[in-house]
């Protein structure tokens, strides 16, 4: 078997960065050490070594959405992000609520190239067979409040369920947190509005903290391993911290969007920062940040949910929510390392170890002998700008549009493959990391 060596490098190993060669055979990491010799040897000289970063949260669309996105455009596009494994939502067209409907989409992920799991989707119909699901997927998806097609959990009692019957699993369940009476009241007091904060304004911050609140009781009554995800309010992190020091089994995210995007951008981007949940208050965004700093927000995930320009373009009431992100991720946060917003420790702990350990991704998420080589190589000292010809996702845009960034990621391996490089991508194979032989 082929040796490659990663030579001269500076490598995030045991929270410090160390010099050293790292070398790579088959799929994982060999050996680190200075002077290594391989078959292969690539200078990494002046790079940093990261372990590949996890999103947990992903739409990479497909089925009856490919326009938007597929598995082949989504894909290479985590990968010239650096990221090395994807968790793809249920939202799809149908979405992903029976076992016939996960295994098709099983197939459409074939096309790959970083590593995927996928989430199956809890509906009133489909609590009572999860054991026969939980060995193909990452976890569960549980919507507080109304979305894709028969997705919709909006009774307490069902709810409850839900944690219930996932708890039995042991499997994640992951927990869209709006609560959908608070939702109808407010739609119901803006729903002749057409201003760029009517959709803010329809969906409000208490929708959020009150839907935790319900999440958290339930997680702690069944005692089910709970994640709570794109986060974005001061007072429902405040509200998981708590329940966090009561020692409840209660993980939570948040995105980019979040940290980098308010109310005050929508009246200049418009429905290109439409989302679900909104965009928030300055004071949010700030609490978002220090939520990050202090351990609350576990992991950051990107929400990756692209629609079209044309889409976008529409009305805004009407235009779709969803922003992408997949690809924009690591260069953000590697600005925010360099600006010293963020420690690098903290960047690789909520995109690489935090995402491993929570979904038990064995020999994934950091850099250790005999772990996978799900590796990026970033460059910290290269600004650029995020310019929209050279978006991979296949919506073509970013969010981030005119941002200028320094450190980015150059290299990115999956299973020891490299599949990006210096604007290059490549073919591979990801793997499935939850697939099970059908019986």
């Amino acid at each position: 078997m082929s040796m490659k060596v990663l030579k001269d490098a500076t490598a995030f190993i045991d929270n410090e960065l160390k010099k050293t060669d790292i070398s790579i055979e088959g799929e994982k990491i060999a050996k680190i050490e200075k002077n290594l010799r391989g078959d292969e040897e690539i200078d990494c000289t002046g790079l940093i070594i990261l372990p590949g970063a996890i999103d947990i949260h992903v739409h990479f669309r497909d089925f009856k959405e490919s326009h938007k996105e597929d598995w082949f455009r989504g894909s290479r596009a985590a990968a010239k992000g650096g990221t090395t494994t994807v968790f793809d939502m249920v939202n799809n067209n149908p979405p992903i609520t029976t076992y016939k409907r996960l295994m098709k989409k099983k197939k459409l992920a074939k096309k790959s190239i970083v590593n995927y799991g996928l989430y199956f989707g809890l509906g009133p119909d489909n609590l009572d067979n999860l054991e026969k699901i939980a060995p193909h997927v990452c976890g569960f998806k549980l919507h507080m409040c109304k979305t894709t097609g028969e997705l919709l959990l909006t009774d307490p009692a069902l709810q409850k369920k839900s944690f219930e019957a996932v708890k039995k699993t042991g499997k994640p369940i992951v927990v869209h947190a709006e609560d959908q009476k608070i939702l109808d009241a407010a739609e119901s007091i803006h729903k002749e509005r057409c201003d760029y904060l009517a959709h803010a304004d329809s969906r409000p911050r208490l929708a959020e903290s009150r839907a935790v609140d319900h999440a958290i009781a339930c997680a702690k009554e069944t005692g089910a391993k709970t994640h709570l995800t794109h986060i974005s309010t001061t007072l429902a992190l405040t509200r998981i911290r708590k329940a966090k020091q009561r020692g409840i089994d209660l993980t939570c995210d948040t995105t980019p969007t979040y940290m980098y995007l308010t109310r005050d951008n929508l009246k200049n981007m418009g429905a290109f920062c439409k989302m679900n949940p909104p965009v928030r208050t300055k004071q949010d965004l700030e609490s978002v940040w220090e939520s990050i700093k202090y351990n609350i927000i576990d992991i950051i995930s990107t929400d990756h949910a692209p629609h079209t320009i044309k889409e976008k373009e529409n009305n805004f009431k009407t235009a779709p929510s969803g922003i992408p992100g997949v690809e924009m991720r690591l260069p953000l946060l590697l600005d925010a390392v360099n600006k010293n917003m963020l420690t690098l420790e903290t960047l690789v702990k909520t995109c690489c170890t935090n995402p491993a350990k929570r979904f038990n991704l064995k020999g994934r998420g950091e850099i250790k002998e005999g772990n996978y080589a799900d590796l990026v190589a970033v460059n910290m000292d290269l600004r650029k700008e995020v310019r929209r010809e050279e978006q991979v996702t296949k919506c073509g845009w970013s969010p981030y549009e005119g941002m200028s960034l320094k450190g980015w990621p150059i290299k990115t391996f999956v299973n020891g493959n490299l599949v990006y490089n210096f604007g290059k991508l490549y073919p591979n194979q990801g793997k499935d990391l939850f697939e099970q032989p059908e019986k």
